[in-house]
């Protein structure tokens, strides 16, 4: 009963459920203190930070194997990843990215031989609140801890 309770004071601090002009859904606090709480992250409006909560957002290295005709040739990729923002509009989950990059990467003979994840404890990005455009990286987590991954049975399994 009180978790309950506590959840329904927790809720009435929150306005209803908004969309920004990207149909992404948000809440805020009734003072109006122009911050947003998104799924994964929170916007600090004033100060032009977003903020990814805790293991949201990451540092991802994955290492392709590419057959091109008899040739095996080995790439890599290195991006941040940002749920809800940047170029990760679409997505608030890691594995549904890669996921769906490697559906679209098998009809050109690649797989993923090496997937590094560097989740986030402290992600910090500057952003222009008005258009939601992501900014310099400004803090991340010192003592980030690198977890590798294989995609085992169609599920990432941390190895």
């Amino acid at each position: 009963m009180k978790s309950i309770q506590s959840r329904i004071n927790i809720d009435l601090n929150f306005k209803s459920l908004t969309k920004d002009f990207r149909n992404i859904k948000y809440h805020t606090n009734q003072d109006g203190d122009g911050v947003r709480y998104y799924a994964c992250s929170t916007l600090y409006k004033k100060r032009k930070e977003l903020i990814f909560h805790k293991n949201k957002g990451a540092f991802v290295l994955i290492n392709w194997e590419v057959q091109i005709g008899k040739d095996i040739k080995n790439l890599s990729e290195t991006f941040s990843f940002t749920p809800e923002f940047g170029d990760f509009i679409e997505y608030k989950n890691l594995f549904d990215y890669i996921n769906q990059v490697c559906r679209k990467e098998k009809n050109m003979n690649m797989k993923i031989v090496d997937l590094q994840i560097a989740w986030q404890k402290d992600f910090v990005f500057k952003i222009n609140p008005l258009t939601l455009e992501l900014g310099s990286l400004w803090i991340s987590d010192l003592e980030q801890k690198t977890k590798s991954y294989k995609l085992d049975n169609n599920e990432w399994i941390e190895i």
